[in-house]
């Protein structure tokens, strides 16, 4: 057998195990073809702890992907809006006619790529892993050998919840099998049949992990290889009773007795609770050191996709209560709007304003905390949202009144040249210096398509948080945990160690200390390896909180809100908080509750732009036509992204403005 893909990590890892030997150690494991479990027992270590290690390392699995990222960025913004393409927004931007990522250029690696991991390197370790494991007789298997394969049987059903949520039917294998190594066809199932599998997998795992007991040796054997949790089962038991939770949630609309039974279930286990409580990986973990250069691949994907960081008016103003302030003038007899600034100042102290606008996004050049609206703005209205935050720069400028003053600065070495009429016209000067912040806005002027510069005319996602090469990718973190164990008591499906106001509450506590954290420990900048970009400015790669607010003041004052709603809007909160909290960093997660909530909700959570029509699943890649026509035959009845996947509940697409 071959184990070529695996073989580095089994020279990085292994060798890190506590063993008598360091030249048996390499003689070992450079001829990993010869590698036996006699030999791994002799070693201290299981045979399958390197496919283990293999598999944590596998990528856009815990760890962001360039690649991935960058389109989940690109198109994923397009379908829910964790930040704002103002270019998709407005006239200057592109016409007013409906869109789809279905023709757009990169439809293939949004719509492809999970679909593409799921059947080969997200799958591949766990299989060898598998069959080592089943070709190991029962007398001769450690504990080592059950715990890894335990953890497999776990990071397999995650992969299988991902990979499902996308498509609905997916080629699956049942746990405990080697699939194709021993003959094995994958199924096409979808996620009627897997959810009530994995589930079941995860109450398996959690049993396993609660009974388990290692001697040292083979936890320090155990604490070199998990590179996710560093060998902390408790850690692992979270993170499994956390996948439940989540899973239980997502077909709580077509099974809601199985999301009881499994809230039942849940009562006493540990779940992720805490702000650190996060499964991921940092790519900076476990990227060799002579390949890391100037960046690495998430936040290259942020980099390249610089005019899709704008900050959207729904977080900073409706969810955060970062609140502009208006002013208004007669300009040419016409009274006008603008906003000349926000609450931000006095609110993050008192604990009004959420803390989070200043460990998450970064204000526009002059200060102002003021987002964009996903709405159409075709500038009918000269007192749109956009035309508001775009005046507040110019309308008290000696510009508009006296008549000498020909050039508007704004930024860092930006500036806007009057034309000769409204160097002639005092009068034509307000409309012209709108149309032309509108139009920098649009197409990247301002900051010239870069994140992190000082020249942004609206807010944007804050570089410290967003490019901190520590972070560990979120797949799942305890915020995540707290607002689904509160959607779960106020719609009835159970009550687990506290009131629904309770866990919303604790929810945006730990949201606030998890990206004050992130913000604040980044160290990096543009001479480290890895560097920041230099095309950001040092004001805004130095620029930490003034200090971290009291989240606990503000998120008594946001329960308090809950408190009053209806159990619709209760439901609309909690997945404006769950957008808020994964934001850039998790698209899937948010895309999947917001499709399961549209039946509940009446209507969808998410923030769509009014030019794009909703995706209601991803589709498959047309090469499974001609490499397994079989199972093509099985799945080409729904491959189509206007049909809704089994856990919405619905048979109907969900329609967008201009559908």
């Amino acid at each position: 057998m071959k184990y070529s893909k695996i073989k580095s990590f089994f020279v990085l890892t292994l060798l890190l195990s506590s063993v008598a030997c360091k030249k048996k150690l390499e003689d070992l494991y450079q001829n990993p073809d010869g590698y036996s479990k006699d030999m791994a027992d002799k070693a201290g270590v299981s045979v399958i702890s390197g496919f283990f290690t293999s598999q944590l390392t596998q990528g856009f699995f815990l760890t962001g992907d360039y690649g991935s990222v960058y389109h989940q960025v690109r198109s994923g913004e397009r379908i829910t809006a964790s930040a704002v393409q103002i270019y998709n927004t407005t006239t200057e931007g592109g016409a007013y006619a409906l869109k789809d990522v279905e023709h757009d250029w990169g439809t293939g690696g949004f719509n492809e790529s999970i679909f593409n991991f799921v059947n080969t390197q997200w799958i591949t370790p766990i299989l060898w892993a598998q069959r080592e494991y089943n070709n190991t007789p029962q007398a001769k298997r450690t504990n080592l050998d059950s715990l890894y394969i335990t953890l497999m049987h776990v990071l397999k059903g995650y992969a299988y919840q991902r990979a499902t949520d996308m498509y609905d039917k997916v080629p699956y294998i049942e746990t405990g099998s080697a699939g194709g190594l021993d003959g094995v066809k994958a199924k096409y199932l979808g996620q009627s049949d897997i959810y009530p599998k994995i589930i079941s997998d995860f109450k398996a795992a959690d049993d396993a992990l609660a009974t388990i007991t290692l001697t040292p040796t083979q936890q320090a054997a155990f604490n070199q290889q998990d590179i996710l949790f560093g060998g902390n089962i408790l850690k692992w038991r979270k993170y499994v009773n956390s996948l439940r939770l989540r899973c239980a949630m997502n077909v709580s609309e077509v099974t809601p007795t199985l999301t009881r039974q499994v809230l039942t279930e849940l009562q006493g286990k540990p779940l992720m609770s805490d702000y650190n409580d996060v499964a991921g990986v940092a790519d900076i973990a476990v990227i060799a050191l002579n390949r890391i250069c100037n960046e690495l691949g998430i936040t290259r994907a942020f980099r390249e996709r610089g005019l899709d960081c704008r900050a959207g008016k729904k977080f900073l103003q409706d969810v955060m209560n970062c609140q502009p302030t208006v002013g208004s003038k007669v300009v040419n007899g016409q009274t006008l709007s603008y906003f000349s600034g926000d609450n931000s100042a006095a609110g993050l102290v008192n604990g009004t304003v959420d803390p989070r606008v200043a460990y998450i996004f970064a204000p526009d050049w002059s200060g102002r905390y003021l987002g964009a609206d996903t709405k159409w703005d075709g500038n009918k209205d000269p007192n749109s949202y956009l035309n508001q935050v775009l005046r507040g720069f110019y309308i008290n400028d000696p510009i508009l009144t006296d008549i000498s003053k020909t050039t508007l600065y704004y930024g860092v070495n930006k500036s806007i040249q009057l034309d000769a009429a409204s160097k002639a016209d005092l009068s034509k000067r307000e409309s012209f210096l709108l149309n032309a912040l509108r139009s920098a806005v649009a197409n990247g002027d301002d900051n010239d398509g870069n994140v992190g510069t000082a020249s942004n005319l609206v807010a944007e996602y804050n570089v410290r948080a967003q490019f901190n090469f520590a972070l560990k990718y979120p797949t799942i973190h305890a915020v995540e945990t707290e607002l689904s164990l509160a959607e779960a008591a106020v719609r009835g499906f159970g009550q687990l160690n506290g009131a629904a106001r309770d866990h919303y509450k604790n929810a945006i506590i730990l949201s606030c200390k998890y990206w004050y954290d992130l913000n604040n420990s980044n160290q990096y900048s543009k001479t480290t390896l890895p560097a920041m970009p230099t095309t950001m400015d040092d004001a805004r790669i130095n620029a930490k909180p003034a200090m971290e607010y009291n989240a606990s003041v503000y998120a008594e004052n946001a329960a308090q809100k809950f408190d009053a709603m209806s159990s619709t809007q209760k439901v609309q909160a909690i997945f404006n908080q769950l957008q808020l909290h994964y934001n850039m960093l998790n698209f899937e997660v948010p895309y999947t509750a917001a499709r399961r909530l549209i039946k509940y909700l009446g209507t969808n959570p998410a923030a769509m732009y009014d030019v794009y029509k909703w995706k209601e699943r991803m589709t498959y890649p047309s090469s499974v036509q001609a490499a397994d026509p079989e199972g093509w035959s099985i799945i080409s009845p729904t491959n189509n992204p206007d049909l809704p996947v089994w856990f919405t509940g619905r048979t109907t697409k969900w329609k967008n403005v201009l559908e």
